[in-house]
């Protein structure tokens, strides 16, 4: 693919106004952006790059714009390198974000592609508690649709006109990358906007929303009705403890449990027994136990019906199940954010709700009030892509075994879903399971930073990955920085003897 360059200034008067369905343009700004550099590197190893040293050069393109009735203001930027690789990008957020401009912009473009992202109509540092309610028990539906997916497919149209319009020639292809929030939305896009993107990597994606958002406050719960709130280093001890316990199913003493499913380790036989916490001995107590098997095990009902997977034994459990301790050793709950703002706002829709008068008993039904009202608004789990697979779309996702705020199985699950329903899904869609790896990045296992290429290849090329190359990001103890291959779903990656550092030691099985 050849490099393009630009076939009309950057400037506002060379851009006729793009229509956007259903929307009106309220702003329209347009600058040349040269010697562009990053104040602060990117957080996200996959969106780590080097600048050149007279750093980045493209046209930078701010577009605000309401869908009238709905009294929304959402910004989208949209930026066009100097030399473009003929490919659109667009990029998704995490957590409330709808997306990261800079740091997500910057990478695509330095790499070539025009890029695009969004705010999904509130800004990034604003909390759901000054956009989720309009007034008390009333929820502000049309701006928990633009985060959803409508912003996002405005996002992708904008993208591609503002190219055709640059370049003088449409995007060959288009492409969607994303973690955790942004592969949810990355799955909306293959769902309820087939056509927009060739090629979606989605990775550890939030998409089982309505039941795992809600069930990661499970965990507090528990504490709530102890009235006990564990501090963080006995809760890292259970974590630890598992890990030794379990770390050598697999045939290969890493730090990693690559095999969960045989992983049985009892956090109650730990009760009475010694623990160091910040030098000082202490003991395991019954409570914590409690807190940490509830952890592992996930949100059930009364009779002991699983509601959804808790996290896996090496999964840390300060996402979940985290306190907060004063110096005195009183300590309360932090539980995951997103999670509390859900029930408190969304469900509850009450900003003075009491989270911790939440108890174990009441949580079937907060589940259910999820899946019942918003199922259809931020739901993201319907298994027909038909109309995707029809579109010549490719689906790339893949999610860390050891995912300390979405338990793994949920992707996994839904695979399952969408091969029941087509026995060929993996001619576009595939997925893969990372050991060790947590929550989008991070963690001592193998991460595959070049998905994309392999997306790009099936895409582009034909080529369908059956392995995703990986490696960790750092050194071990040995020095060497191991590498492993991550498997095709269903299969998992086995150590079969030798150097473990090296994929070749490991076999998909």
């Amino acid at each position: 693919m050849h490099v393009a360059s630009r076939a009309i200034e950057c400037a506002p008067s060379a851009f006729a106004l793009p229509a956007l369905p259903g929307a009106e343009i309220l702003a329209f700004n347009v600058a040349h952006v040269s010697k562009f550099t990053l104040d602060t590197p990117s957080f996200i190893p996959s969106l780590a790059f080097e600048a050149p040293e007279d750093g980045l050069s493209f046209c930078n393109i701010s577009v605000t714009y309401t869908h009238p009735g709905q009294q929304d203001t959402i910004n989208t930027q949209i930026w066009l390198p100097d030399a473009w690789n003929e490919r659109f990008m667009g990029n998704g957020g995490g957590g409330w974000v709808a997306g990261y401009f800079d740091p997500a912009l910057a990478w695509a473009v330095s790499q070539g592609y025009s890029a695009g992202s969004t705010d999904g109509g509130h800004a990034a540092t604003t909390p759901a508690s000054e956009w989720g309610l309009l007034s008390p028990g009333n929820i502000n539906l049309y701006a928990l649709q633009d985060l959803a997916s409508l912003s996002l497919n405005d996002m992708a149209l904008l993208g591609k006109i503002l190219s055709s319009a640059y370049y003088g020639k449409s995007p060959d292809y288009a492409y969607w990358k994303g973690c955790s929030q942004g592969g949810r939305q990355g799955m909306m896009m293959a769902q309820r906007y087939p056509d927009a993107y060739q090629g979606i990597l989605a990775e550890a994606p939030a998409f089982n929303w309505n039941t795992f958002i809600p069930s990661a406050y499970w965990p507090q719960t528990i504490m709530n009705k102890l009235n006990v709130y564990p501090q963080a280093c006995e809760l890292n001890a259970f974590t630890a403890a598992a890990i030794q316990a379990c770390d050598a199913l697999d045939g290969v003493i890493d730090g990693i449990i690559s095999l969960p499913s045989l992983c049985r380790f009892d956090p109650f036989t730990l009760v009475g027994q010694n623990f160091s916490c910040d030098g000082s001995a202490k003991i395991f107590s019954n409570e914590a136990a409690m807190v940490v098997n509830g952890t592992w095990t996930g949100p059930t009902t009364e009779d002991g019906k699983s509601i959804w997977p808790g996290l896996t034994h090496d999964s840390s459990l300060l996402a979940h199940s985290n306190t907060t301790c004063v110096a005195n050793g009183t300590c309360t709950g932090l539980p995951f954010i997103v999670s509390a703002d859900w029930i408190q706002y969304f469900l509850k829709k009450n900003a003075s709700f009491e989270l911790t008068s939440l108890t174990p008993d009441q949580f079937p039904e907060i589940v259910d009030a999820s899946i019942d009202q918003f199922q259809s608004i931020i739901g993201t789990e319907n298994p027909n892509l038909s109309g995707f697979r029809n579109a010549g779309g490719k689906l790339l996702t893949f999610h860390g075994i050891a995912d300390e705020y979405i338990p793994y199985p949920g992707t996994a699950w839904y695979h399952d879903r969408v091969e029941a329903r087509d026995a060929g899904v993996d001619k576009y869609f595939r997925h893969f399971e990372a050991p060790g790896v947590a929550h989008c990045y991070g963690g001592i296992g193998a991460y595959p930073s070049n998905a994309l290429h392999s997306l790009i290849d099936w895409v582009e090329n034909g080529n369908p990955p059956n392995v995703l190359k990986a490696e960790a990001s750092q050194a071990r103890q040995d020095g060497k920085i191991w590498e492993r291959d991550l498997c095709l779903y269903p299969t998992i990656s086995v150590y079969q003897g030798g150097d473990p550092a090296i994929s070749s030691s490991y076999k998909c099985v």
